[in-house]
């Protein structure tokens, strides 16, 4: 066998657990895990492991359970999510944002019936659930002062660890058979992702999805063993989960926490990644040292300039989730820092194509991944299929409804092109989903009903796709808004007129702010126009069965959306 198929074949053969031991077994001493001024090295994280595992088998975690985690980038959060995989049971992170909603949808369709918690806030989204009846038997949280006495569910974090030793000591090789019980098709994870009608979809991920696409991914960085990495992004995201537990996991890294975005720069100038990855709204933030420096001192001092950002030992920084503007590549290439873009989703378990060092082709999102097969569909969309292509999506009942079709090709849903090299470019969407600069994934049709609650509105439209935020447009309702104004006394003579009106403007006012409370920060809408005419299939903004014509919309208002965002 081939050195080229014999990574694949020990890939498609492992787990995470194993992968885990194997790195406490050869390098026991060498650092793993640091969070402020505390590092951990892999016999250290492997003894943590071992006594939340068994924690959480004293609260009842059985296998193929689900453990619903909100906590952020700290390292309490990634030993309590490895520990949970190596009792065969499945984590999953939830992003922080989340509405009350949100959390209570995933709570029941997950079944979980363990939930780990940080503090205040995470408890907050976490009320009407907790509240109400579910299946929820306990709640760990780290913060000790927020706990609630009078719930008996509630644990504190050192309670949990203290369970963990008391089972250890009473059996202590509980951890060990359930690892080893554990089999690479069995499912290693949830991610929640928001799907084109708004509903959250849970992507379930096996052992072997994961340890593949970390071995591939590895095929395509080259990334050295114990070279520094930055655990920054929401770990609900599959690009930080990958880079930040399993590909580090798998190349042996070591991992720097940093829970607080506004740190990322500090994190990063001071951990110095050799991987690191950003979504273009990060490589724009970071970009804000360079601009001020004219061309030619840039090239002069770029390897003082790489140094003071921390990129000077990156062999992959890499740019995914979102377009990044070819202007940032082009300044962050004047310093001798190439941005690698990358193209994947969820249910690719993160990264499918990437540029690298070897292989870089600006403007494309690379070549597949090694162990990975892309063709182009009829109709211009992306298809995939390879190990890494998740196991499908978790139903209500329990049941995995596959993703792929029964030749194990993934529909992507986007839309894109392979030049005669195998490069790949994503030209267009083929769903509706508007990816942010900030790299999240937002469905619009979720947050245009949620402004179309309320009956003055007739219709709405979102936009934010490569943009920092939401704006919206808005039409009244044609029926409804005028009998509404009548029943106050407003008088008006034409929708024009109503749409202007003072009273409506401030009605108009108090339904986005509802909405907006029933979304997460990201989904909200921060400015939006009241247009002062009707939409309709002859003027093209409705379709016969009057859906919305996005991309009519998108030109026929493009000044106003600029203004929207000028504002």
């Amino acid at each position: 066998m081939s050195d080229s198929e014999a990574w694949a074949t020990a890939a498609l053969e492992t787990t995470v657990p194993q992968l885990f031991s194997r790195n406490v077994a050869q390098f026991p001493q060498e650092p793993a895990l640091t969070d402020g001024d505390r590092t951990l090295t892999w016999e250290q994280a492997q003894q943590e492991v071992q006594v939340l595992a068994a924690g959480l088998a004293a609260l009842g975690l059985q296998r193929g359970q689900t453990v619903l985690i909100m906590v952020p980038n700290r390292v309490e959060h990634w030993l309590i999510d490895v520990a949970a995989t190596h009792l065969g049971a499945v984590p999953s992170t939830l992003y922080p944002t989340l509405s009350q909603d949100q959390v209570h949808y995933i709570a029941h369709h997950s079944r979980a019936k363990i939930v780990v918690l940080d503090g205040a806030d995470q408890l907050r989204r976490w009320s009407k659930t907790l509240r109400n009846a579910s299946a929820i038997e306990h709640v760990a949280v780290l913060d000790e002062q927020v706990m609630v006495s009078a719930d008996e569910r509630f644990r504190t974090w050192d309670r949990l660890r203290a369970l963990g030793e008391q089972r250890l000591r009473e059996d202590p090789e509980l951890v060990q058979r359930a690892s080893a019980a554990t089999n690479p098709a069995d499912p290693a994870a949830i991610l929640y992702t928001s799907g084109t009608t708004g509903e959250q979809k849970g992507v379930v991920l096996t052992h072997r999805n994961i340890c593949f696409a970390a071995a591939s991914l590895h095929q395509a960085t080259q990334a050295e063993r114990h070279a520094p990495r930055i655990c920054y992004l929401p770990l609900a995201h599959i690009a930080e989960r990958m880079v930040g537990i399993y590909a580090a996991i798998h190349d042996v890294a070591h991992v720097h926490f940093c829970a607080d975005p506004k740190q990322l720069p500090a994190t990063l100038a001071r951990a110095r990644p050799a991987l690191f990855f950003a979504v273009p709204r990060i490589w724009e933030k970071l970009a804000a040292a360079l601009r001020g420096i004219p061309a030619e001192q840039r090239t002069s001092q770029a390897r003082r300039l790489r140094s003071r950002l921390g990129l000077d030992r990156a062999t992959w920084p890499a740019s995914g989730a979102a377009p990044i503007d070819s202007e940032l590549v082009e300044l962050f290439s004047t310093i001798g820092v190439d941005i690698f873009e990358l193209w994947g989703m969820t249910e690719t378990s993160g990264c499918a194509t990437t540029n690298h060092a070897g292989a870089n082709r600006p403007g494309t999102v690379g070549r597949a991944v090694p162990g990975v097969e892309l063709r182009i569909g009829d109709d211009g969309e992306v298809l995939v299929r390879g190990p890494l292509v998740c196991a499908g999506y978790l139903e209500p009942d329990g049941v995995i409804r596959p993703a792929a079709d029964a030749d194990g090709w993934l529909r992507t849903g986007d839309i894109g092109v392979l030049d005669d090299d195998g490069f790949l470019s994503i030209t267009d969407r083929k769903k509706e989903l508007i990816i942010s600069a900030g790299g999240k994934n937002i469905a619009p049709t979720a947050v245009e009903n949620a402004l179309r609650a309320h009956p003055l509105l007739g219709h709405a439209l979102v936009f934010g796709d490569r943009r920092p935020y939401l704006v919206a447009l808005l039409v009244l309702d044609e029926d409804a808004a005028p009998k509404w104004a009548r029943e106050r006394g407003i008088s008006f003579n034409s929708l024009r007129e109503l749409a202007e009106h003072p009273a409506v403007q401030s009605e108009v006012a108090t339904a986005v702010a509802a909405a907006n409370s029933r979304l997460n920060r990201p989904e909200q809408v921060k400015q939006y126009r009241v247009l002062a005419h009707s939409w309709g299939v002859e003027g093209g903004e409705l379709t016969p069965t009057l859906k919305l014509k996005r991309r009519v919309i998108h030109e026929k208002y493009a000044d106003i959306i600029d203004q929207l965002y000028a504002t």
